[in-house]
């Protein structure tokens, strides 16, 4: 019940800030604490810089994995009228995110049910592509697990052509498994990548021109 009303009050915080404002980082600390996801939660510095691309993006947002950059996203995006789609495989979790959004009016973001499919070498979410829109500005990218076949890589070649001129997000850039895959994606598409924060915790910023 306290971090229930803890979440209320930081998303309360952060939606009566001015259009083009980023949260501070008490107040994002506040709302990753009422979250209470230990473990899962995105860190500070990358939810900072989530919240910085989210009041300047200038489009749709896509999402992949769902959580409380969800919440902040749909917070900060919603002044701007700018959607962000976000795809979710785990279906519990989903309904949790969607919960959330719901109960606090949060209407900018919408979690889709996403299977994760087979698409030959590697598996990814199986997203409403019909229901989408042709061109995303900024992409946020968390999911699918690790564990994955692939990882996170069906992100260019399932929505590559959605993405001409899109900045991602790709968090856990110090693990292995991502740094292969910043390589693979700069093989295949023109990035400029900037790796932020330490080896554990690190995420990229990856700009895709054209």
């Amino acid at each position: 019940m306290l971090l229930r009303r803890q979440l209320r009050h930081a998303i309360k915080t952060i939606g009566g800030l001015p259009v083009d404002e980023s949260p501070s980082r008490s107040q994002l600390t506040d709302l990753i604490t009422g979250w209470s996801n230990e473990g899962f939660a995105a860190n500070l510095e990358y939810l900072e810089a989530v919240a910085e691309h989210s009041v300047k993006t200038k489009g749709p947002v896509l999402e992949c994995g769902s959580g409380v950059t969800t919440i902040l996203m749909g917070i900060l995006c919603g002044k701007r009228n700018a959607n962000v789609w976000s795809l979710e495989h785990n279906d519990e979790w989903r309904e949790r995110v969607s919960g959330v959004l719901a109960d606090n009016g949060i209407a900018a973001a919408r979690v889709c049910s996403a299977p994760l499919v087979e698409y030959g070498e590697f598996v990814w979410y199986d997203p409403p592509l019909a229901q989408m829109p042709e061109a995303f500005s900024l992409v946020i990218c968390d999911g699918p697990p690790g564990s994955t076949k692939g990882g996170r890589y069906g992100l260019l070649p399932v929505l590559g052509a959605r993405l001409q001129d899109a900045t991602i997000l790709l968090d856990d850039a110090g693990r292995p498994g991502e740094a292969e895959l910043i390589k693979r994606w700069e093989n295949e598409a023109r990035f400029q990548t900037e790796v932020r924060g330490d080896k554990e915790r690190g995420f990229a910023v990856m700009r895709r021109l054209g």
